[in-house]
């Protein structure tokens, strides 16, 4: 059984612009509104709600990894105008054979936030 590649989203996430933590967290809306997208859609991925990516410098920040896949950190996705070419690039990198995304190809919005890749443990 193939497990489907999973986006992790940090609900505890404060958005690295903003004054002082929101309620609910910028992180929680995230995942709030990719799980409204996901709902409707038949996606290659998994969403996962996770506490804490310790990137707090450069919230709001999501996770991309899977079997034999290399793993990605991204930051500064804002919850009200990434929804959209978040979805694209976690279908992008499930499409993918080893989770890389050639930059190009990633959504414009996202191509400068990465944070760290990490390399497959199979």
């Amino acid at each position: 059984m193939t497990t489907k590649p999973r986006l992790n989203i940090c609900t505890t996430c404060t958005a690295s612009n903003a004054d002082a933590p929101s309620d609910p967290r910028h992180g929680q809306t995230l995942f709030d509104r990719m799980q409204e997208l996901c709902a409707t859609r038949d996606l290659p991925f998994d969403l996962k709600p996770v506490e804490c990516l310790t990137n707090c410098k450069s919230g709001c920040s999501v996770a991309l990894n899977g079997s034999g896949k290399w793993g990605y950190v991204y930051g500064n996705v804002d919850p009200e105008s990434m929804i959209e070419d978040l979805c694209e690039l976690a279908s992008k990198y499930a499409e993918s054979d080893k989770g890389i995304v050639a930059w190009r190809e990633r959504p414009d919005t996202l191509r400068r936030n990465v944070i760290a890749r990490i390399p497959p443990m199979d």
